[in-house]
């Protein structure tokens, strides 16, 4: 980052106040864009907020909700991202009536935050990150603070976002999606799918981050898992350059059929979801709380892929399907 870039984001910051530590942030935002390291206490000091007891669990298509899209929007912005074409830094959506719950009321909204980094070369296509913000927030008065449950992947579109938005321009477009509603099932993703900022078709692949925030057992030290890792080739290329995934250990689970990517993988995309501890003990308890993540692991995660990140949005290869891998409805 130039000394110019520096002293702007650096005043980006400043003027969008919030209780972190906005230290360990701007630390790293200064590095050499070729060397960029994730800095540990930006990972934390992400987690202490989205997870606070202020923002009550991030409960769909709720107040808590918004505020936890505001805050990862301003995190788009003060790294540089634009808004994606014809839309804001914010995608807001009506509930479907037949996804309300006794907590959410009748004409809510669950917001989906978003950010843009152009590519150099229209026709290279664009790769996708992505996350979903939300989680079950307070039931039956005690709150579910989901720090693994989703505030880790969001941590990571963030911090991807920071670190490719200080390296670019970049031969391919990218973006950056934290999904509001996912908990209702799926409700921002699919909104997303079917109101994207750039038709579908120019999208080469899309990363989804859930639940990174504790190691795994069944796999080895400091690997996480990608769903449906054998359905195409965008994994093993990506391991090869460095990124720390495997296969999942738990087909029986069907993961890859359970998270925020089969709704683009269902419309063509190749789209993965990557996680550390799929079944860990905390899975939608009261106990997924920031004491409970392992930063440490989530550090050396986001970093692992960074390079290989880099080498996705700037080369020709393009992720494909292996025969039989695409779902269908």
């Amino acid at each position: 980052m130039t000394v110019a870039a520096c002293r702007r984001h650096k005043l980006a910051m400043f003027h969008r106040p919030i209780l972190i530590s906005l230290g360990a942030l701007l630390a790293t935002a200064c590095a050499s864009p070729s060397q960029w390291t994730v800095n540990p206490a930006s990972v934390h000091a992400h987690e202490a907020f989205l997870a606070s007891d202020a923002l009550r669990g991030r409960g769909s298509a709720t107040p808590d909700e918004a505020i936890a899209a505001a805050y990862v929007a301003s995190q788009f912005e003060a790294a540089g991202l634009r808004t994606a074409p014809g839309m804001g830094y914010l995608q807001t959506l009506p509930v479907p009536r037949d996804k309300q719950t006794a907590q959410v009321l009748a004409g809510a909204t669950v917001t989906n935050a978003i950010g843009y980094l152009p590519g150099t070369d229209p026709r290279a296509g664009i790769v996708l990150f992505s996350a979903h913000l939300d989680h079950l927030g307070v039931v039956k008065g005690e709150t579910y603070p989901g720090a693994n449950d989703d505030a880790s992947g969001t941590t990571a579109v963030i911090e991807l976002a920071r670190a490719l938005a200080a390296s670019g321009p970049h031969r391919r477009g990218i973006l950056f999606v934290c999904y509001g509603g996912e908990e209702l099932g799926g409700v921002g993703s699919n909104y997303f799918a079917e109101h994207p900022p750039v038709p579908l078709g120019d999208i080469v692949a899309n990363i989804e981050f859930e639940m990174i925030g504790a190691q795994d057992p069944k796999l080895p030290p400091g690997r996480m898992m990608m769903t449906g890792f054998d359905r195409s080739n965008l994994g093993p290329q990506l391991a090869a350059r460095g990124f720390l995934v495997t296969s999942d250990p738990y087909p029986e689970q069907h993961f890859f059929e359970r998270s925020d990517n089969y709704q683009l993988a269902l419309k063509g995309v190749v789209a993965h979801t990557i996680s550390g501890w799929a079944v860990t003990p905390t899975y939608h308890q009261p106990s997924d709380t920031v004491a409970n993540i392992d930063v440490a692991f989530m550090t050396r995660a986001i970093q692992s892929l960074i390079a290989p990140a880099r080498w996705l949005v700037d080369r020709d290869f393009r992720p494909q399907w292996v025969p039989g891998g695409q779902p269908h409805r």
